[in-house]
């Protein structure tokens, strides 16, 4: 038996491929620098700041954000008040700066300038004077209620310089007066001042003071009489011509009550003063028929006429006030309130009155009047002057019928006169030509 060897056949190794290098990758760039801005200007750096505080601000809750705002105008109120104050401190500088000296004449007290004061001197000294012959011994009283402050405006301007000289720039001018103000208070309440033009005049001067010593005795008085006065107690005699003025003014009156007044009727003098309570009906009481025309077309302000225009057409109002239909007229007043028809006495015949009362009622009346409490006028009256109120009126009503202007038609010796020169003309017409 022979060997049999089993052959193996060798394994084949497939041939092992060289490794293959990784690629190599570029190099890399080094970084880029990113370009550098250039500054911000200040303008745009502010307005981005700007923009930025108003974005943090919006994203803000709202409730901070108007407590912030509170915060601020508090603070900014605070600021505004101390320049107030301080400006007004200034100004009161400035105000009483310039009025050192004093006048004292009769209790009575004026502070002005050392350059004004011979002048208020004088001028005051003339008002106290006056004053004493209406009011008697309560000048004394009220002279030391009230007090004055007489001062001079001062002011400066810019002079512009000539048309050549148009590139120069204007002069200031120095400062100089150009006017004056006189102030009164009573009692601490101001009086409503009066201005002067400069240089004051004396007359102009007493003439101002008289006024505010009206005014400061006009407020010292009581309920019913202040307002019926409005509020002013007349201390000057009136001019000349004054009761004639007065009768034109009451003869021509749109109130039936005032014109009868002026023809001697007594009782309607008193009731054209409504110095008794004031009547319900006052229109009935005041006016006749003929007047309704009138009075519709212009009674009250136009606030109060405004009723009228919305309740009665165009054509309506021209049947009052054209054609004169009363009853139309007397709807339409009905729609008026009562305060629409004032007191048909003028405020000047009532002062006129009242000065009646004054000159009868002796040195004391004055204060009587000042310190009468009664509830109507003519009981106020009656106690200062001490007598009735119709003895009073019928003086009032008497230098009104004296003081009644003449008859514009000729009397007998202007005809008799025109008649002579008609004939003297006459015959010396027939005669021919004399130049002849």
């Amino acid at each position: 038996m022979s060997d049999r060897r089993s052959v193996v056949a060798p394994r084949i190794v497939p041939p092992i491929a060289p490794p293959i290098a990784p690629p190599i990758a570029p190099p890399i760039a080094p970084p880029i620098a990113p370009p550098i801005a250039p500054p911000i200007a200040p303008p745009i750096a502010l307005l981005i700041a700007l923009l930025v505080a108003l974005v943090t601000g919006s994203a803000l809750p709202a409730q901070q954000r108007g407590d912030t705002l509170v915060a601020r105008m508090a603070a900014l109120q605070v600021r505004v008040d101390s320049l107030e104050r301080a400006q007004s401190m200034q100004q009161s500088a400035e105000y009483w700066g310039n009025v050192g000296a004093e006048v004292r004449v009769g209790g009575m007290r004026l502070r002005t300038t050392p350059r004004l004061q011979p002048m208020a001197t004088a001028a005051i000294t003339a008002a106290i004077s006056q004053s004493r012959r209406i009011l008697g011994t309560d000048i004394d009283s009220l002279a030391e209620h009230v007090d004055f402050t007489l001062r001079e405006i001062r002011s400066s301007g810019l002079r512009a310089p000539l048309f050549f000289l148009a590139g120069r720039r204007a002069v200031p001018l120095a400062e100089r007066t150009t006017s004056a103000t006189l102030e009164g208070r009573l009692d601490g309440a101001g009086l409503t001042g009066i201005s002067f033009s400069w240089p004051v005049k004396s007359d102009e001067l007493t003439s101002g003071i008289l006024t505010l010593l009206e005014r400061a005795a006009g407020g010292r008085l009581s309920a019913p009489i202040e307002p019926w006065l409005n509020h002013r107690l007349p201390l000057r005699e009136p001019p000349a011509t004054f009761w004639t003025d007065m009768y034109r003014q009451l003869a021509t009156s749109d109130a039936g009550a005032t014109r009868r007044c002026a023809g001697g009727d007594r009782g309607a003098c008193r009731a054209a003063f409504g110095m008794d309570s004031l009547p319900t009906n006052r229109v009935a009481a005041w006016y006749d028929e003929s007047d309704l025309p009138k009075l519709a077309s212009s009674a009250g302000d136009p606030q109060q006429r405004g009723g009228i225009y919305r309740a009665f057409s165009a054509e309506e109002q021209e049947d009052c006030t054209a054609r004169r239909q009363f009853d139309t007229c007397r709807r339409m007043v009905a729609l008026l309130p009562s305060e629409a028809f004032r007191i048909p006495m003028p405020v000047a015949g009532r002062e006129a009155l009242v000065r009646v009362v004054l000159q009868i009622g002796g040195p004391d009346a004055a204060r009587r009047l000042r310190t009468s409490h009664a509830s109507t006028v003519a009981q106020q009256i009656s106690a200062a002057s001490g007598v009735p109120v119709d003895s009073v009126i019928g003086l009032w009503q008497q230098r009104l019928m004296e003081s009644r202007p003449h008859s514009p038609l000729p009397d007998a010796g202007f005809v008799l006169a025109s008649l002579g020169v008609i004939v003297a003309c006459g015959a010396w017409a027939t005669r021919g030509q004399p130049w002849k």
